[in-house]
């Protein structure tokens, strides 16, 4: 095990010879951490975790009592690939989440920075999550799902395998999802059949968002989803009305990459 003079394990802990640590990491009591592992500095592992072969974790992360990350995926289909699971910097996993590792299908599992997973959230195979992703308790996320930056769930959220989910996006708790959801979207209402019920306006406000700005998506929303146009028509009219805005060409660009459609706002 290579680790500076300033962290320290627990006696209880078993840290693996082949683990590398940084400058003041501390592994608490009962803690297993597996070969092949990094974790940066100013991290911290709970009692009772599991820190497993493959994972890499950034500066002053928190893992917290119970919580299992790094472990083979939970796919019939892994054939013990070399493979990882990557944290970001600053990101607090708590009690009692899973996350995975990835396959050979993308090669690692992606958290970024400045997450906060809350307990019980699982986290499957190949799933990439941008910075600043918050969660709440039970979150779960099947394999492939590709997350935004600045992106909220509340509780009790499932999402289905190869979904995606735009930058600063807001999902009510207890939604049950099977298709992409659009940025800058607050999603809720039926939990069975979730739909866009406008703007995540106070997400976009906190985010530095003026009124101006947020009008234009607005308006983008309205015609993407409330002028009875097919998709493509839609898609051509954003581009006409706005033709140099980086928000609206963002949104545009992740509706035409949709291979599970989009969530709808009802009309």
């Amino acid at each position: 095990m290579r680790a500076s003079v300033a962290t320290t394990i627990h006696p209880t802990a078993i840290v693996d010879s082949k683990a590398t640590l940084g400058e003041n990491v501390s592994v608490g009591p009962y803690a297993i951490v597996e070969d092949n592992v990094e974790i940066g500095d100013g991290s911290s592992i709970g009692p009772h975790a599991l820190v497993a072969h493959g994972t890499r974790m950034g500066r002053t992360c928190r893992v917290f009592h119970g919580a299992s990350v790094g472990t083979i995926p939970q796919d019939l289909k892994f054939a013990g690939e070399e493979t990882t699971l990557e944290i970001g910097e600053n990101t607090i996993i708590r009690e009692f989440c899973t996350l995975n590792r990835g396959t050979s299908a993308a090669g690692k599992t992606v958290v970024g920075k400045n997450c906060a997973l809350l307990s019980y959230c699982h986290v499957a195979h190949d799933c990439m999550l941008g910075d600043n992703v918050i969660a709440s308790n039970n979150l779960g996320l099947a394999g492939h799902v590709t997350v935004g930056n600045h992106v909220t769930f509340g509780g009790f959220v499932i999402y289905h395998q190869f979904g995606r989910i735009g930058d600063y996006v807001m999902v009510q708790s207890g939604c049950r999802l099977s298709k992409d959801i659009v940025p800058f979207a607050l999603c809720g209402g039926n939990a069975d059949e979730p739909r866009i019920v406008g703007i995540n306006k106070i997400g976009l406000e906190r985010r530095g968002f003026d009124d101006e700005r947020r009008g234009r998506i607005k308006r983008a929303f309205k015609i993407l989803f409330r002028e009875g146009l097919r998709q493509d028509e839609a898609l051509a009219s954003l581009e006409q009305t706005f033709p140099r805005d980086a928000d609206i060409a963002h949104l545009i660009d992740f509706v035409r990459n949709s291979q599970r459609g989009i969530v709808k706002m009802d009309v």
